[in-house]
């Protein structure tokens, strides 16, 4: 709907300018160019091939939110490659100003992966400019200073997330259990190395504790006549 309206909208922007006396240049090429069924076709894909690929991409990498760089860029990178693809193949756009339009199977490739990288750059580039502009970028969080560093022990860090939306702080690693590891949807094996840390470091606390005092410092004994002057 939205590929279509724009589409409509260029239409008759085009026919306004060519009614002109001192006719503008028009953008005759590209993706987001064309006749309406032409860039409703090319929004159309590129809208689900970028949603779904992110999703897909968080859901392996056990992530959640829309602030993870790393599924977003993947997603830009096979939203644009298949946008070039789409408007290569299917659509009959000429090429946009300064480019040529590939003819061959090298060519839609290198096409491609260039739209899609493109894409993808852009895009990171952009959510890491947000994140700076809006203090999400930093790292440590002062509530799971030790839960970050226990999950980047065990290679785990992708699942800081789950803690935090789960509110698990540092103060409650002590009161993890299978349970609550499960509620934030931790998989069974990273959660058995989750436990395990945890019983490991309670046993080494607790053998730290038992450990005798060090004697305290005692100053030597002082002879009584020491320090006395004899006449």
């Amino acid at each position: 709907m939205l590929g279509y309206t724009l589409g409509l909208v260029n239409q008759n922007l085009e026919k306004q300018a060519a009614t002109m006396p001192n006719k503008p240049p028009t953008m005759q090429g590209g993706s987001f160019s064309g006749p309406p069924k032409v860039l409703a076709l090319n929004l159309a894909v590129f809208s689900a091939v970028q949603s779904g690929l992110t999703l897909a991409v968080k859901k392996y990498r056990g992530v959640e939110g829309n602030d993870d760089i790393p599924s977003n860029m993947a997603g830009m990178f096979g939203a644009g490659i298949s946008l070039s693809l789409c408007t290569n193949l299917v659509g009959d756009a000429p090429a946009a100003p300064g480019q040529t339009k590939p003819t061959d199977a090298a060519g839609y490739a290198t096409d491609a992966l260039r739209t899609g990288a493109l894409f993808a750059g852009l895009n990171g580039a952009f959510m890491k400019v947000g994140q700076w502009f809006t203090g999400k970028n930093q790292t440590t969080d002062v509530y799971y200073y030790h839960t970050n560093g226990m999950l980047a022990a065990l290679g785990l860090e992708k699942y800081e997330k789950n803690f935090k939306r789960g509110l698990l702080t540092d103060d409650t690693l002590a009161l993890l259990s299978d349970s609550a590891l499960k509620e934030i949807k931790i998989p069974p094996g990273p959660r058995l190395k989750i436990l395990n840390y945890v019983e490991a470091s309670k046993k080494h606390m607790a053998a730290y504790a038992q450990q005798p005092a060090a004697p305290a410092y005692a100053a030597p004994a002082q002879d009584p006549g020491q320090g006395l002057t004899h006449a």
